[in-house]
């Protein structure tokens, strides 16, 4: 009876697996409240972007990061990433993620995050935005409370944005998704954990409060509101957060059926 009943809760946690993320209200709520815990104590701000950076560009190519929406050290440079408006090429590194073993390649170990920017690699989230901070001409005051105040964000999206989901397909599209989005904003944070949970590499367009990338969006899409998705490898072009993960799960899962 124990093998059975092992075997049928092994089963529904497949089928679980399987389901899609369908965002819902109390998804947004959750998400509302991790962004209030971080705003108070976020390096610069998570919302907006700091005052007097140098002139475009601070890179020649952007920089990939690797990280993982869960991860409270990531958290402290995605926050960095939107108050210094930045462009970054993310590679999710999930649990079982595909990405994991290529972090490994480059720097020798899975830690994270890690920045690549041509032949500098780093690791440490302080040293990274100290060097994403010099690149943009200003420094950012070190976030407070630490790794714990970082942790209280991601214990109100428990599971969310920490493994790669078993619907997720083996390979990732053709050409890079596009994500306008900063980090400080609940509908984004949704799409970046499908993002995550499918193990899907996107380009970053950080469009924080105060950004001049926020024109460039508004002249896109109608409106400088985020989370904004441009798929070139379908055409598709999406504006809210449930629509845009609908459209992950629905083109780049594989799951049984929508949930109700």
């Amino acid at each position: 009876m124990r093998r059975v009943a092992a075997l049928l809760l092994l089963l529904q946690n497949h089928a679980a697996a399987l389901a899609p993320p369908v965002v819902k209200a109390a998804d947004v709520a959750a998400s509302g409240l991790a962004s209030m815990a971080r705003m108070p104590v976020a390096a610069g701000k998570s919302t907006t972007v700091v005052e007097g950076l140098a002139a475009y560009p601070a890179f020649k190519t952007p920089p990939v990061l690797y990280e993982f929406e869960a991860c409270p050290y990531c958290r402290f440079v995605r926050e960095a990433v939107t108050a210094l408006d930045l462009v970054v090429d993310v590679k999710p590194c999930g649990r079982g993620s595909r990405h994991r073993a290529e972090a490994r390649k480059v720097g020798g170990k899975e830690q994270f995050p890690l920045l690549v920017d041509g032949d500098t690699v780093l690791y440490e989230s302080a040293d990274i935005v100290d060097y994403l901070a010099e690149k943009r001409g200003t420094t950012l005051t070190p976030p407070k409370g630490g790794v714990l105040a970082s942790a209280a964000a991601t214990a109100f999206r428990p599971g969310r944005g920490d493994a790669v989901s078993a619907g997720a397909l083996a390979k990732p599209p053709r050409k890079l998704l596009e994500l306008y989005s900063y980090e400080g904003n609940q509908f984004c944070r949704l799409v970046r954990e499908v993002l995550c949970e499918l193990d899907l590499p996107y380009r970053l367009y950080s469009a924080g409060k105060d950004s001049p990338r926020r024109d460039v969006l508004a002249k896109l899409a109608g409106s400088s509101q985020c989370p904004y998705l441009v798929d070139p490898n379908t055409g598709e072009a999406l504006a809210e957060s449930a629509d845009i993960v609908a459209y992950l799960c629905r083109t780049y899962g594989d799951f049984d059926e929508e949930e109700e």
